[in-house]
C-alpha cells in the first residue's frame, strides 16, 4: 500500500510557526514512524491535491475556521481533518466539522489527545492506515474504465443504476459496448498460434469427462477475444450479458471471465452492473479477487446460506475443474473448490450504489447438488441477526464473496463515500 501522507497545516497568523510544530513533536514523531510525511502550509496550496495519497488536514491553531473553508475542495476526497490538545485546535476542528456536515461533506475528524496512551498511538495509526487504504481505492475508482457489453440482462429488474450519477461522484468512466463488437472478433479469433499452447494444455487438464476439445478451445477463443476487445478500448473491468453468447457463439464466457479476473481485470456477468461495481470495491479497497454468485438454499436453524454460480476465479481455489455450463449444458463452466475458512460476503445496491451489506462468516462445505450453477459454497453467518438483515437488504439477486475479514474497511469506505 502507499505509504506516503500529505498533511496541510491550517494555522493563525498570529502564531508563530515554530512553536506550533514543538508542541506537535510526540503526534508527528508517530506519523513519521509508520508513513512517509510531507508537511505543506495551507498557503503554499493552490491546486488539488487528490491523488493517490491521502491528504489530511491539521487545524493547528483556532482562527483557521475561513482558511479551510476556502481550500477544502483542494484536499483529500473525503476529507479528513485532525486536532490535537493545543492552541485551540479542538474547539476550531469542531466547528470545521460542523460546518462540512451542514454542508453534507462527508469527512473524518481525527484527534490526537494531550497524554496519549500506546494503545491509542497504535489505533490511531490503524485508523490513518485504513483512510489511506480508502483514498487509494477512491484513486483506482477514478481510474477506472469499465465496459458494458450488451447492456443488462432482462431479469435483472432491481439492478438499474444512475450511471451518470455514480460517475460523476467516482470519476470512474461507464463505456457501452454493443455485444456484436465480441461476436465478431470471437468468430475471427485465431487460437492455433503456439503462444496459447500452454492456456490450452492446462485447460485440457481441467475438464470433465463429457466436455470435448472444441469446448476447451471455444472458450480460449472467448478468452482472448475479450483481451482483444479490452486492449481496443482500455478497459480496467467489464460486465457482459453473457447469455447472448450461448446462441450467437455457441459458448459461455464463465472461464474467460474467471481468467480475467486472475488477472486483475475485475470482470462479471450477466451485465450486473451493481455486482461488478462491488467486485471493483473488493478489489481497489480490500485487494482480493472475488466471486459473484446466487444464493441457491437456506438453513435458518444454522444460519446458512448455499451460494453457487458457474464462475469463479481459479485464483481463490484449491483446485477446479471444468465442467458444462449449468443452465445450458454448453461451453464450459468453472466447479471450483474453495477453500474452508473467513470470507466476508458484500454488495453494494439502489439507484446510486449508495446502500450496501457486508457480512462476516465462514465457508464450512463445497456443496456438490446436482440442479444448481457449478461452483457451490456454504456459508453460514455470524449472527441469526445478520441473516436476516442479508434476507431482507434488498440488493437483488446476487452477492460478492471475497476472503478474508473486511466488514470493518468496507463500513468504513461507505460511510465516508
Amino acid at each position: 500500500m502507499n505509504n506516503n501522507l500529505k498533511v496541510v497545516i491550517f494555522s493563525s497568523s498570529l502564531h508563530d510557526s515554530s512553536t506550533l510544530l514543538d508542541t506537535r513533536v510526540e503526534l508527528f514523531n508517530e506519523l513519521r514512524s509508520e508513513y512517509e510525511v510531507e508537511l505543506i502550509d495551507s498557503s503554499q496550496v493552490v491546486s488539488s491535491l487528490a491523488g493517490e495519497d491521502l491528504v489530511i488536514a491539521f487545524i493547528a491553531t483556532g482562527g483557521t475556521e475561513e482558511k479551510f473553508a476556502g481550500k477544502y475542495q483542494l484536499l483529500s476526497n473525503p476529507v479528513v481533518i485532525l486536532s490535537d490538545s493545543y492552541h485551540n485546535s479542538l474547539a476550531a476542528s469542531l466547528e470545521i466539522s460542523s460546518w462540512l456536515s451542514n454542508k453534507e461533506v462527508k469527512h473524518k475528524h481525527l484527534n490526537f489527545p494531550l497524554s496519549p496512551s500506546r494503545r491509542f498511538c497504535e489505533d490511531f495509526k490503524q485508523e490513518v492506515s485504513a483512510l489511506m487504504q480508502i483514498q487509494l481505492a477512491r484513486y483506482k475508482l477514478s481510474k477506472a474504465v469499465v465496459g458494458l457489453i450488451g447492456g443488462e440482462s432482462s431479469w435483472l429488474i432491481s439492478s438499474k443504476v444512475n450511471l451518470n450519477f455514480v460517475s460523476e461522484k467516482f470519476e470512474t468512466k461507464f463505456l457501452p459496448i454493443n455485444i456484436s463488437e465480441l461476436e465478431e472478433l470471437y468468430k475471427n479469433e485465431d487460437v492455433s498460434f503456439s503462444i496459447n499452447e500452454p492456456l490450452i494444455q492446462e485447460m485440457t487438464d481441467k475438464r470433465d469427462g463429457d466436455r470435448s476439445q472444441k469446448d476447451i478451445t471455444d472458450a480460449i477463443k472467448m478468452y482472448l477475444a475479450l483481451n482483444k476487445l479490452i486492449d481496443v478500448h482500455n478497459l480496467s473491468a467489464l460486465t457482459i450479458k453473457c447469455f447472448d453468447l450461448l446462441s450467437s457463439c455457441r459458448t459461455t464466457s464463465c472461464l474467460a471471465l474467471s481468467l480475467l479476473n486472475d488477472r486483475g481485470i475485475v470482470a462479471g456477468c450477466e451485465g450486473d452492473i451493481p455486482s461488478l461495481w462491488s467486485m471493483l470495491i473488493a478489489d481497489a479497497l480490500c485487494g482480493t479477487a472475488s466471486f459473484m454468485a446466487n444464493p441457491s438454499s437456506i438453513e435458518v436453524d444454522e444460519k446458512s446460506v448455499d451460494f453457487a454460480h458457474c464462475t469463479a476465479p481459479v485464483s481463490l481455489s484449491k483446485s477446479y475443474t471444468l465442467p458444462s455450463h449449468y443452465e445450458s449444458k454448453i461451453g464450459i463452466g468453472i466447479a471450483a473448490q474453495l477453500p474452508l475458512g473467513k470470507y466476508t460476503i458484500f454488495k453494494c445496491s439502489g439507484e446510486n450504489l449508495d446502500r450496501y451489506y457486508a457480512y462476516e462468516g465462514e465457508i464450512v462445505q463445497n456443496t456438490s447438488v446436482v440442479e444448481r450453477c457449478r461452483t457451490q459454497v456454504k456459508f453460514i453467518f455470524k449472527s441469526a441477526l445478520d441473516l436476516d438483515e442479508f434476507l431482507n437488504s434488498h440488493s437483488g439477486n446476487h452477492a460478492i464473496i471475497l476472503p478474508g475479514k473486511h466488514k470493518k474497511i468496507l463500513s468504513e469506505f461507505f460511510n465516508l463515500n
